[in-house]
């Protein structure tokens, strides 16, 4: 399922970041679940769509920078979805390209095209808490969400924002995460997530990240116009505008492909 997110884990990215696929997993007696298969049922069906971003950075010290990219999606029906990152500028990032095949409960697969090597680079299942891009994000963050990656708790209903929110907690069930723990809360309404608070693997907060101005696609499928993610510790900032959401874009699995990135860097 699709989380920026680029995820409940959202997921750049984290859960903007939201496309799912049927889930084949017991949710008897387990309320945290049972939220997380509804909201994957709600989004389930997509097929694929491409957004486009502006990444503003904000560093401790006040310095500022900004990205844009375009974003392509493609729902899988029998694994984690597969996602692809094209970066359009600043001009020294220009022409990066990454690509995520997302799984369960197995790391995720991603690859990097760096154009001044001119060389797609496989990044190891160990190493994703690098920065994204320079920003706030991770590697892992910017997978899709997918069910079986995590354990859930629920813990309450709370009002956030003027919204009714479930509170679950999520425990990656993957292997070489970074998290131990993703405190979320998911919006009663339309089942999309609203915060994403994460712990660090001592349990302490990490970083949070705010989902804003949600728009309907499609008749069915809600999406994020902005995400907010904070570092708790660094103060440091990076927030996503997107825009342009099309849905039933005509995107093959070749064209998502790690042979395929070189292509795509322009």
């Amino acid at each position: 399922m699709n989380i920026i997110s680029i995820s409940s884990g959202v997921s750049l990215f984290a859960m903007s970041l939201l496309a799912t696929t049927s889930p084949d997993v017991d949710a008897s007696n387990n309320r945290g679940l049972e939220i997380a298969i509804e909201t994957e049922k709600r989004d389930f069906g997509f097929g694929g769509y491409s957004v486009s971003g502006i990444m503003m950075l904000k560093g401790p010290d006040g310095s500022t920078g900004e990205r844009k990219f375009k974003m392509y999606t493609m729902e899988v029906s029998d694994d984690g979805d597969k996602r692809l990152v094209n970066f359009l500028e600043p001009r020294d990032l220009a022409g990066m390209v990454s690509l995520t095949y997302s799984h369960g409960l197995k790391p995720d697969d991603q690859w990097i095209y760096m154009p001044a090597l001119r060389r797609t680079k496989r990044l190891a299942a160990r190493d994703k808490s690098g920065s994204f891009a320079g920003s706030e994000l991770s590697f892992e963050d910017i997978g899709t969400w997918e069910v079986k990656k995590y354990t859930y708790n629920y813990i309450k209903d709370e009002i956030l924002d003027g919204k009714p929110a479930f509170v679950v907690e999520n425990t990656p069930a993957y292997p070489y995460s970074s998290y131990k723990m993703i405190k979320e809360w998911v919006d009663q309404e339309i089942y999309r997530p609203l915060r994403l608070l994460y712990h660090d693997i001592n349990g302490r907060p990490l970083k949070e990240m705010r989902f804003y101005d949600y728009k309907k696609f499609s008749d069915k499928y809600w999406r994020p116009m902005k995400m907010v993610m904070t570092n708790l510790k660094t103060g440091a900032v990076s927030t996503i505008l997107w825009s342009d959401y099309q849905f039933d874009i005509d995107i093959k699995a070749s064209d998502l492909n790690p042979a395929a990135l070189r292509r795509w860097s322009r």
